[in-house]
């Protein structure tokens, strides 16, 4: 398993060996969510569309849409929500029905989140990590003519002064996780207009990245709305 947690969501890869598919695989994937939500109060658990088969065999052929599906997850993309509302209906009609490879294909090739109830729903639905990524990715060769290093030292001062932070002073470790999430916030425009409270707390953030303790660096995440809510808009800009 391997899991990667931004805010409330986390993205969730989940394996289980050929001997084992035949067990309770559906009862221990249930459980281990239940404890990473206890964990770390993540409320929406997202699918990358490679566990559900796009690009993936294995995954058409085990019929993994079904599993994760069953487990109360929905695809993210109309296309999917469409084709899944007449894969159900078949399938309430004629309980011996099976979906096609061709339509698993097609109900493969988005996102599936599982929100906890109460959750606020579809806000992280078109979130994309890799939007982020290439967001970087597009600014380094824009602005810096693909030089990475040279980006890095940018981007580190000119958050170290919108945080008003003297990052030198930090030890090696927030030092690297300071570069690390500059390449990200300098896409933020306004950020050095956040109130004083928030751009502490943005600071906290990061010196808790580089902490042992992983569940208080995601929870301090958790807290921090207007910083949330830039992540998703990045995350949910497509990048060309």
């Amino acid at each position: 398993m391997e899991s990667l947690t931004l805010f409330e969501r986390m993205e969730i890869g989940f394996n289980l060996y050929y001997t084992f598919r035949e067990g309770e695989s559906a009862w221990l994937y249930a459980r281990v969510l239940k404890i990473l939500r206890q964990m770390l109060n993540v409320t929406v658990f997202s699918i990358d569309p490679y566990q559900l088969g796009h690009e993936n065999e294995e995954g058409i052929e085990s019929g993994a849409f079904w599993f994760y599906r069953k487990l109360g997850f929905r695809p993210t993309l109309a296309g999917q929500a469409k084709i899944l509302e007449g894969e159900e209906r078949k399938l309430a009609a004629r309980p011996t029905y099976r979906t096609s490879p061709g339509v698993l294909r097609s109900l493969s090739l988005g996102h599936m989140l599982l929100e906890i109830p109460h959750a606020p729903e579809r806000r992280w639905d078109s979130f994309r990590i890799r939007n982020v990524g290439l967001a970087v990715q597009r600014r380094m060769a824009s602005r810096f003519d693909g030089d990475a290093a040279k980006m890095r030292r940018a981007c580190v001062e000119q958050i170290a002064r919108a945080l008003n932070v003297q990052v030198e002073n930090w030890k090696q470790a927030e030092q690297q996780a300071f570069e690390d999430y500059a390449l990200v916030l300098v896409l933020i425009p306004d950020l050095a207009r956040w109130t004083e409270d928030e751009k502490s707390e943005v600071a906290r953030i990061i010196r808790a990245k580089a902490g042992a303790d992983e569940s208080r660096y995601v929870r301090l995440l958790q807290r921090h709305s207007r910083l949330r809510d830039e992540i998703i808009r990045i995350g949910s800009e497509k990048q060309g």
